[in-house]
């Protein structure tokens, strides 16, 4: 396992000819509260941010400075500043128009959203109270893997999803517009008497797809789901549809408009009575409806006939039961077709949780993750190949062994178990790039990190690969996404104290 909890620090050891440099030396004898890129709708990065504290004031205040650089290095702009010490910056989100912080003060008992546009100047401050039973609720959800507290809408705004203390907990989504557009709050209902959450999936300039789910008991081991249609411009529900475990159980993953504005639903389905949190699933299904909630189409593709035998051999040569695939994005191309980018994981036992049975943490199964899986989808979202890229093996302990696959899958995804990090597309949506870090091992040399980009151009999946390895001793080192085809490389000298920026051309052409 080797980025479970914790974000991976690599450094370079083969690197192109090509760098452009920048050190950011005024930051680092202050603490860093966030750093990250300024990614549009296509995955391209316009930029950078760090967000720090540069001093401590009077009255429990302190100092806080956001830099912003373009996707060249090039300073756009530092805007200094001051809040409590105890407002704790939980996290932060971009959407091509506005960088927005979203933070919680637990003393005083309110969340606050603290946003900047691109040119570095503050926007109004939008307050919203809390109780200490909403803020151990956040973290509980937050842990759960199925939480976006923050979800930028592309050019229009940003969604806030909350935890409420209602007759049980429920929960608010405020949509806050970024280009004068209404904003607007929808509610779980006050005296529902479910444990209620609401989860964005999706959302675009015209509607909001969020995935609701109610219990009766916070250790109830069913779980009602319903996906709701909002309209973005109006808050008003357009339709909702109901996956409950009596009727119809999936579990949702990805949702998307068509260029035709339909929505798409992805994910898994299961028998009818099946419970989504204990039982495996039956295969993958791609269900098309309108904005009215209409169904146009419903395709299925089941493990046991279906992908299973299309399924390549692991890398081994070993073609293992019961194997799943995580998918982390969805892509569609220009010839109309989609990719599904995933990584096959399975349940297996852990020796190290099996020998410590009885002590905290020491769960006796774990996900073991292996090559990168590419499905490729005809424009009915029919499945016609599937393709694998080899990567090394990755575990993760499970929190919970009574759990399925799929609910230990999406509980590890949010604690960074999978070596997946982004995706970029060209404008023209006739190349895409998937980046893993992965984890060699090679015969008759030390095992090295590697940032792999699997290359999608001209029908065809290619690779490419920059060698990483660890951080050690006094200089740590970090990968984040740089303009397409490059990727950029934090490097932080603890004794110098200095932080140093380099862009890295990949060998793509």
């Amino acid at each position: 396992m080797k980025k479970l909890f914790f974000i991976v620090l690599v450094s370079v050891i083969s690197l192109s000819v090509y760098a452009q440099q920048k050190s950011l030396n005024e930051i680092t004898s202050f603490k860093i509260r966030n750093s990250g890129s300024f990614i549009d709708n296509n995955n391209d990065v316009d930029g950078y941010y760090f967000y720090y504290e540069v001093d401590k004031l009077k009255k429990g205040k302190r100092e806080y400075a956001i830099k912003m650089l373009d996707n060249n290095l090039n300073d756009i702009a530092t805007k200094s500043y001051i809040d409590d010490k105890s407002t704790v910056l939980v996290q932060s989100k971009f959407n091509n128009q506005s960088l927005m912080f979203a933070m919680v003060n637990v003393r005083e008992k309110f969340y606050k959203l603290v946003s900047f546009d691109k040119q570095g100047n503050k926007g109004d401050d939008i307050k919203i109270e809390v109780s200490n039973k909403d803020v151990r609720w956040l973290s509980y959800m937050m842990k759960s893997g199925n939480f976006n507290l923050l979800f930028p809408v592309d050019d229009n705004g940003f969604l806030f999803n909350y935890v409420k203390d209602n007759k049980k907990i429920g929960y608010g989504l405020k949509y806050i517009s970024t280009n004068n557009g209404k904003s607007w709050d929808y509610n779980s209902p006050e005296e529902a008497k479910e444990i209620m959450s609401i989860n964005p999936i999706e959302a675009n300039e015209k509607v909001v797809v969020a995935l609701e789910t109610s219990k009766k008991t916070k250790l109830s081991s069913t779980i009602d789901m319903k996906i709701i249609v909002i309209d973005i411009k109006t808050g008003k529900k357009l339709f909702d549809k109901d996956f409950s475990r009596e009727d119809n159980p999936r579990l949702i993953t990805n949702a998307f408009l068509t260029k035709e504005n339909n929505l798409v639903l992805l994910g898994e389905y299961f028998k009818k009575g099946d419970n989504v949190i204990k039982t495996k699933s039956e295969g993958l299904f791609a269900q098309v409806v309108d904005l009215s909630g209409n169904m146009i189409s419903d395709v299925k593709a089941d493990w046991e006939s279906k992908i299973n035998k299309m399924m390549p051999p692991d890398s081994d040569g070993k073609k293992k039961k019961n194997t799943y695939v995580y998918f982390h994005d969805i892509i569609r191309t220009q010839d109309g077709s989609y990719f599904g980018i995933g990584e096959k994981y399975r349940k297996t036992v852990s020796l190290k949780g099996t020998l410590l049975t009885g002590q905290v943490g020491s769960g006796m199964t774990q996900l073991t993750i292996t090559d990168a899986v590419f499905f490729e989808f005809d424009e009915n979202f029919n499945l016609k190949e599937i393709h694998q890229i080899e990567k090394g093996k990755s575990r993760a302990p499970n929190l919970a062994d009574f759990g399925s696959p799929q609910l230990n899958a999406h509980v590890l995804k949010n604690l960074g178990a999978f070596d997946y990090e982004f995706t970029q597309i060209d404008k023209d949506r006739d190349r895409f790039y998937a980046t893993f870090i992965d984890y060699e091992r090679l015969k008759g040399e030390k095992n090295k990190l590697a940032f792999k980009s699997i290359i999608y151009n001209d029908g065809a999946l290619t690779e490419d690969k920059i060698y990483l390895n660890r951080s050690t001793g006094k200089v740590k080192y970090r990968v984040l996404p740089a303009k397409l085809g490059h990727v950029m490389i934090l490097e932080y000298n603890r004794k110098e104290k200095t932080l140093d920026i380099h862009l890295e051309k990949l060998n793509i052409e």
